[in-house]
């Protein structure tokens, strides 16, 4: 699958009659809003070449005007981007700017848009309506919607898609939690399939020298950072838990967790852990890059929260832990696999038709192993036993990180494509066995379980009081709960106090939100 193949891929698609250039005065050139004038149909290579700006976000360092994989796609199909990248710290404080100057591009590339964002932006008209788009230019990505039932997961409250997503393979909603299953083996111990059994664990971790080094108090049996927090461990709670909303559908009826007994119960959980020395002492407060710190420093953790494992304790180690399944796996919280936001048209595009189309090619497997590995022959190869490797020390990089920073088009961000089954089922262990590893992982946990809620939305007004409200309260929760488990606060003395308080920070006010969207969403 060399770069000549990749004209065949487009047109494998939809085909194109004829092709213009973007630019701020798209109404006056049949653009996005004079849907009679689209063409029927788009064909690559483009007789004309048509030149778009796009604000993207760097990979690293690295820019895509310098990847190989992108010159490639777009050079084939005589379609020209010309790119403002900014570093992902800045992301969102100049898309915005940008965006509020009136000067932006036409197409947002990578740019973290929420879908808050793009019910915002697509009711100015800044962000253009796409779904009758999808549906006439973008066969590969209509079909998957259709298979994943994943329209509603893009569709924002008026109505409209604004954006392309990511789709990948469904997994967990939550930071998976990471056991060491060399310091259970270590103390023949099984792997625990309940709370009572998981605190017997974490108990011996600290008692028992685990790591076998000799010094029984060097061992960390459970960290948290202030990123990736110990309310992580409310997956083990028997509930289908929603974290970004802190809801659950509890038999039946939507709950505010927080407020319920099953928190109150996770708070004395972690006290206990906390005041007998099993849970970091810097798990509230210490930043998550320490976390990794110790973690690649040497043998003493013995569980903690990450993505994946390698990114705490390096690539050496990951493989001695595993993922720990929830104790009721079929309220495992799971994702849809499908991210918004990835891919968005302005306005100021002339013509979106062909930015649909040109996308489109990385909703089918060929085209989501270019995004995802770049191009055969340059970027990876194909193996005699049938395995892929990507190619190493050539000119796109000397490791594995720097070939997928520079010459692939997914990087760190999530890129409007499909993750392919042949990067699950064909990549060789040897080239990168943590990734190989942790996908392993990430299928067990996810082989039960269900998505936490339903698509549930809001009007602008409501979207804003949850934005206005939410961080405050949830901040405090976080806040509390360190207080109890510090020993600063006693559980039944100040329970009722915590839960007025958030009451009169409005709470209420929030759930009564949330409430009247989850019925709506499950008449």
């Amino acid at each position: 699958m060399k770069a000549k193949r990749v004209t065949a891929l487009l047109l494998a698609g939809i085909m194109l009659l004829s092709a213009g250039a973007c630019g701020n005065d798209a109404a006056e050139s049949g653009g996005a809003g004079e849907n009679a004038k689209l063409p029927e149909t788009v064909a690559f290579p483009l007789a004309e070449t048509a030149s778009y700006d796009v604000f993207t976000i760097l990979n690293g360092e690295s820019d895509l005007k310098d990847n190989i994989t992108m010159q490639t796609l777009l050079a084939d199909a005589n379609v020209a981007f010309s790119y403002q990248s900014v570093m992902s710290a800045d992301l969102l404080e100049k898309r915005n700017l940008v965006i509020s100057s009136g000067e932006y591009p036409d197409i947002f590339l990578k740019a973290g848009f929420s879908m808050t964002d793009m019910d915002k932006y697509g009711s100015q008209g800044i962000l253009i309506p796409l779904e009758e788009l999808i549906r006439k230019y973008a066969p590969n990505l209509t079909a998957l919607l259709d298979e994943r039932e994943g329209w509603e997961y893009l569709t924002s409250a008026d109505g409209h898609i604004y954006s392309f997503p990511e789709v990948g393979r469904q997994q967990g909603a939550m930071h998976t939690y990471w056991l060491n299953q060399k310091w259970l083996d270590n103390l023949g111990l099984e792997e625990p399939t309940s709370l009572d059994e998981l605190y017997l664990v974490l108990k011996a971790f600290k008692e028992e020298d685990a790591n076998g080094n000799g010094d029984a108090g060097d061992e960390i049996p459970i960290t948290t950072t202030d990123a990736v927090k110990p309310d992580l461990l409310l997956q083990y709670f028997d509930i289908c838990y929603d974290y970004p909303s802190r809801l659950a559908a509890v038999d039946g009826e939507l709950t505010y967790i927080p407020t319920s007994d099953i928190f109150k119960s996770y708070v004395e959980f972690l006290t206990k852990l906390y005041q007998e020395g099993i849970l970091d002492k810097n798990a509230f407060t210490q930043k998550h890059e320490q976390q990794g710190a110790i973690g690649q420093a040497g043998d003493v953790l013995g569980s903690f929260f990450d993505a994946g494992a390698f990114l705490t304790v390096g690539r050496d180690n990951d493989d001695d832990y595993i993922a720990l399944p929830a104790f009721d796996r079929e309220k495992y919280p799971l994702g849809t696999g499908i991210t918004p936001g990835t891919m968005a048209i302005t306005d100021a595009c002339e013509h979106p038709e062909i930015v649909v189309a040109w996308f489109d090619q990385f909703y089918s497997e060929e085209g989501g192993i270019y995004a995802l590995m770049g191009l055969e022959g340059e970027t990876w190869e194909k193996q005699e036993d049938g395995t892929w490797t990507w190619r190493i020390g050539t000119e796109y990089g000397q490791d594995v990180a720097e070939v997928r920073r520079t010459s692939t088009i997914q990087g760190a961000a999530n890129h409007p494509s499909v993750w392919p089954d042949y990067w699950f089922e064909h990549m060789s262990p040897e080239v990168d066995p943590d990734e190989v590893y942790l996908n392993q992982q990430r299928d067990k946990m996810a082989q039960q379980g269900a998505v936490p809620l339903p698509v549930m939305r809001y009007s602008d007004e409501d979207a804003l009081t949850l934005a206005t409200l939410t961080p405050d309260i949830n901040a405090y929760t976080d806040q509390y709960v360190a207080q109890v488990a510090t020993g600063a606060l006693a559980l039944e003395d100040s329970w009722e106090e915590y839960v007025k308080t958030l009451d009169d920070m409005g709470l209420s006010q929030i759930f009564e939100i949330y409430r009247n969207a989850y019925n709506e969403a499950v008449k």
